[in-house]
């Protein structure tokens, strides 16, 4: 038998060495740093990156990182046992799977998913903050223990908070949205993140520093506890009853507890100034939190309304997250890593000469890119500060990972003299200039200058010297001012901002192309124009905007109208047309109805998704559509059933949906929600009727005539059961270009290329819809519009019953009176030959056809069912 000495050590292998587990945990840290990173880069071109990316920054960079260091902290300062790494990895793994379903759900649309990974994701923050109580309580405590683990008990609370009310987020209408939003951003940003990082710099800051904790530190530290949560609760009060001045308070509050932070910090760099890369990370993260932090109180302060605040607080949510919580998590990382990983003192001043490695040029140039975004730089300068900024991200990760692999330990001779800091300093400035400069060179403007229309804001115009910046408000469908005068030659900025309250997104196009770029409320953009030598034409270029007069004209003084810029703005002349020898290859809408059934509530799911299909035969239009159908899903119920309709925006615009079939105040949930966002529309039926629904966001022609619309069918009660239901939904087209939308400029002019039957020309006469001899068939007709009313009529045969908004004009036969069969057994002499509705007027006809054929349902509106409203009822014989 062999026995070791008792003096033998083994060094540990796998997760339980240090550089092992801390360069594993590690790694989810910088995976979702490029998530965060790849998104911010990619809302230039899809805006609902920009939630992903705030949210794999605060969920997936900022939380992991908190979760794994307050475990490493709580260890350091207890002296009690380590902390399981089974717990540990279960509780990592919960988090990153829940924060994947969570985003993963949003963009598929599937609730279930959201709700399971939003769950799974605060199951697995209070696991772990349970366990650093229980932990913190079954060790030999210290003072300075248990205050940090009181930051990091109040800190998990606020992060439930966020939780909560990032659910109730999604109930929300109108103001509350807002109100819970700015509650939302407080309790995850201020409580969560915020009390973490103040925690942990009572202990953390001293030892970056290499020197002792300033007398009183851990006291103020611990006085200041109570104090910071109640400021914060004042905070989300404020935001959820809708009082910005008491936010603002909160703020202050919030700011003044701060304080204490910051004056422990100073003391401590007094002793010991800071020279390393993770010191000065850190005081550039704390720079930015108390920016961001004076800013906010203003801007609460001085709002007029939750919405207003809310609005320009979003400008906010990047310079806290990336200017506060990654320089701090950088900062922490930087000197943590090494000192974690080991490998003796040699070792951590190599790994440390790694991660101070161009420091001052890297701090300079992402807090000089941070600061540059704010600015309302043009769109080629903000791509230059969003490079250098995602530059300095990836350096800083190559670092990472250099300092986990790196093996020989620093010796003497690899000391270098000392650093010159104001040189690097000058190189990160220097970085900033020259990425500046190569935009300059390669603008979109001056690429957009080589195809624009002569002389209107063309790169190859003779300038006289001077350049002019001129300031415009995007909202409420106008641009403020909608004129703008130069002196010919002169280089023109045109600083947008999208001041719009109602949340439409907008732009800013000139005829020769150049363009702002898409703005969501409160966010700015810098157009480049070019040299205006002939004046111009300019519009938002977002689907219906321009119709509805979001316009401006460039006057060039001293200069002709340029025809070429005129002609450039004007809408194209040439649209699809049916091609007479083409097939309908597209399959048709089923018409067919089943019974409503017995359940009394319905929890749908409306998906908004952009598609391009075939709406005649030879003609592929692009439809913005439900659930991928136009129209889209029928719903069906009885008088008092209750809805909750869950709408999800997938396109590439603001869109809503309004239910003809509920009545309630239009303000919450019928508002505007942008791509990515989400709403629940609640309703009870307390009528029947067969109802539309549609998107109502302006110009809502254009988007009904896009195929935004559908029919909720509430059964009038002792609805009797027929043989046969069809639904018939007329609606109107105006072609666009082939594979584009309706031209949005025709809508107006009361002559539609096709009127047609669920969304497709003579759809029904390629496919008949079938019925028997003797059958006694229900058609339920509504008319979508957005223009064209309909006469519904059956060549070939006579309807014995007529009901239409809400009443009967003709049953089975009679004068509608008590008395009358509802089966219609007994036939009185009455007849009708049409079923007259207006747009968004709907009913139903009921008719017996009395021997086989071919019946032809039309609009009698003869032009109409010569543009498509036809379709074929074949009746056999059985």
């Amino acid at each position: 038998m062999n026995i070791e000495s008792p003096t033998t050590r083994r060094r540990p292998h796998g997760l339980a060495s240090r550089r092992v587990w801390f360069t594993a945990v590690t790694v989810p840290v910088c995976l979702w740093a490029l998530v965060a990173l790849a998104a911010l880069i990619g809302q230039r071109w899809r805006a609902d990156l920009g939630w992903i990316g705030l949210h794999a920054a605060a969920l997936g960079v900022a939380t992991n990182a908190i979760v794994t260091w307050s475990d490493y902290f709580v260890d350091a300062l207890m002296r009690g046992a380590a902390s399981s790494k089974a717990r540990q990895i279960g509780v990592l793994a919960g988090l990153n799977v829940g924060i994947l379903a969570l985003i993963g759900g949003i963009e598929a649309a599937l609730n279930p998913l959201v709700t399971a990974g939003a769950a799974l994701v605060v199951v697995a923050i209070v696991v772990h903050c349970a366990s650093l109580w229980r932990r913190s309580r079954g060790a030999l405590t210290t003072r300075l223990g248990s205050t940090v683990v009181g930051y990091y008990i109040a800190c998990a609370g606020w992060f439930v908070a966020a939780g909560v009310f990032g659910f109730l987020m999604t109930t929300a209408g109108g103001g509350h949205l807002n109100r819970y939003l700015l509650a939302h951003i407080a309790s995850a940003v201020l409580g969560w993140l915020g009390l973490a990082v103040i925690g942990t710099l009572v202990t953390l800051w001293p030892t970056i520093l290499r020197t002792r904790m300033v007398p009183g530190a851990q006291t103020d530290a611990r006085r200041a506890l109570p104090l910071l949560n109640i400021a914060l609760a004042v905070v989300v009060i404020g935001g959820v009853i809708g009082r910005g001045r008491l936010s603002a308070l909160g703020l202050l509050g919030y700011l003044a507890c701060l304080g204490f932070t910051l004056a422990a910090m100073v003391r401590a760099a007094r002793v010991k100034p800071p020279r390393s890369f993770a010191a000065r990370s850190v005081i550039a993260g704390m720079a930015w939190l108390v920016g961001t932090l004076v800013v906010a109180t203003v801007i609460a302060a001085m709002g007029p309304d939750t919405a207003t605040i809310m609005n320009r607080l979003t400008a906010l949510a990047w310079p806290l997250l990336a200017g506060f919580a990654a320089q701090l998590i950088a900062g922490s990382m930087a000197y943590l890593l090494p000192v974690v990983i080991g490998g003796g003192p040699a070792m951590v001043r190599r790994r440390n000469r790694v991660m101070d490695l161009a420091s001052n040029t890297r701090l300079v140039a992402a807090n000089g890119a941070g600061l540059g975004l704010l600015l309302p730089l043009p769109a080629a300068g903000r791509v230059a500060m969003i490079a250098v900024a995602a530059a300095c991200v990836a350096a800083f990760l190559v670092l990472v990972v250099a300092t986990a692999v790196v093996r020989r330990p620093l010796q003497m001779a690899d000391v270098p003299p000392a650093r010159t800091h104001g040189f690097e300093a000058m190189l990160g400035v220097g970085v900033l200039v020259i990425a500046l400069a190569i935009a300059t060179a390669i603008s979109p403007a001056t690429m957009v200058g080589k195809g624009t229309a002569s002389g209107a804001g063309s790169s190859g115009a003779v300038g006289n010297g001077q350049s002019q910046h001129v300031s415009v408000e995007a909202h409420d469908m106008k641009f403020t001012p909608n004129t703008i005068d130069v002196p010919a030659g002169t280089h023109l900025f045109i600083d947008v901002k999208n001041t719009d309250t109602g949340g439409m997104v907008h732009d800013l196009v000139l005829a020769s192309g150049a363009t702002s770029g898409r703005l969501s409320p409160g966010a700015s953009g810098t157009l480049d124009a070019g040299v205006i030598s002939a004046s111009t034409d300019a519009w938002c270029s977002i689907a219906g905007h321009k119709q509805m007069g979001m316009t401006m004209k460039i006057n060039a003084s001293g200069a002709a109208p340029a025809g070429g810029a005129a002609a450039a703005s004007s809408p194209s002349a040439t649209h699809a047309t049916p091609d007479p020898n083409a097939q309908m290859t597209a399959d048709p809408w089923d018409a067919a109805l089943q019974p409503a059934g017995p359940e009394t509530e319905h929890r749908i799911t409306l998906d908004v998704t952009e598609k391009e299909v075939e709406v005649a035969p030879g003609v592929r239009q692009l439809r913005w559509v439900y659930n991928g159908q136009a129209p889209g899903p029928v719903l069906r119920g009885h008088v008092g059933d209750k809805f909750a309709v869950t709408l999800i925006n997938h396109g590439t615009m603001g869109h809503s949906i309004d239910f003809h079939a509920g009545a309630l105040a239009p303000d919450g949930p019928m508002r505007t929600i942008q791509p990515g966002e989400q709403l629940t529309y609640d309703f009870t039926a307390t009528k029947s009727g067969v109802w539309m629904y549609h998107c109502a966001t302006a110009p809502m022609s254009l988007h009904i005539a896009n195929g935004m619309f559908g029919a909720v069918i509430i059964d009038p009660p002792g609805l009797t059961q027929v043989d046969k239901e069809y639904l018939i939904i007329q609606s109107d087209h105006w072609y666009g270009a082939q594979g584009e939308g309706n031209d949005a400029a025709r809508i107006g002019d009361g002559n539609p290329d096709a009127v047609v039957f669920n969304g497709y020309a003579n759809q029904y006469d390629a496919h008949p819809l079938p019925a028997t001899v003797g059958n006694r068939i229900r058609f339920w007709v509504l008319d979508i519009g957005p223009n064209e009313p309909i006469s519904f009529h059956m060549v070939g045969g006579q309807f014995d019953t007529v009901w239409a908004e809400g009443a009967f004009r003709l049953e089975c036969g009679y004068q509608p009176a008590a008395g009358v069969d509802p089966a219609c057994g007994t036939l009185g002499p009455g007849g009708s030959q049409t079923l007259s509705l207006g747009p968004a007027e709907g009913g139903y006809v009921e008719m017996v056809a009395p021997e086989a054929g071919h019946y032809k349902f039309i609009n009698h509106v003869m032009s109409d069912a010569e543009k498509g409203a036809h379709g074929t009822l074949e009746v056999s014989a059985g």
